[in-house]
């Protein structure tokens, strides 16, 4: 149950991101849209991508939230399964929805151009 209110909190944060990013940035190029949507993905990743808890590993928790408390809260804490999950999985979501994206959209407007 938790996981679902983790997950739902990070889709309507990513949600809320893209409809700003949306506003303020205004690219409406193929790079420009596909850097924003790659951005989001990664923030949402950033927010859901699960890690054990140091102290009790049958528990997984978000790894930035492990990460925070153990830096910040823990004497002895050890986050370093958070910070390896973390930093293998936000630039790969990074690529992989930049390059998608970039594709499909590439794919897309040669569509849209060969009509006219």
């Amino acid at each position: 149950m938790a996981w679902l209110a983790i997950g739902a909190a990070g889709l309507i944060g990513a949600l809320c991101l893209n409809a700003l990013l949306k506003r303020v940035g205004g690219n409406r190029s193929v790079v420009g849209r596909s850097l924003r949507l790659a951005a989001v993905a990664t923030i949402f990743a950033a927010f859901t991508a699960p890690s054990s808890v140091p102290s009790a590993p049958e528990v997984f928790a978000p790894a930035f939230i492990v990460v925070l408390f153990e830096t910040s809260f823990q004497a002895n804490g050890d986050p370093a399964n958070a910070v390896w999950m973390m930093i293998s999985v936000l630039p790969l979501t990074f690529v992989a929805v930049f390059a998608a994206c970039f594709g499909a959209l590439k794919v897309a407007g040669k569509w849209t151009d060969t009509e006219n």
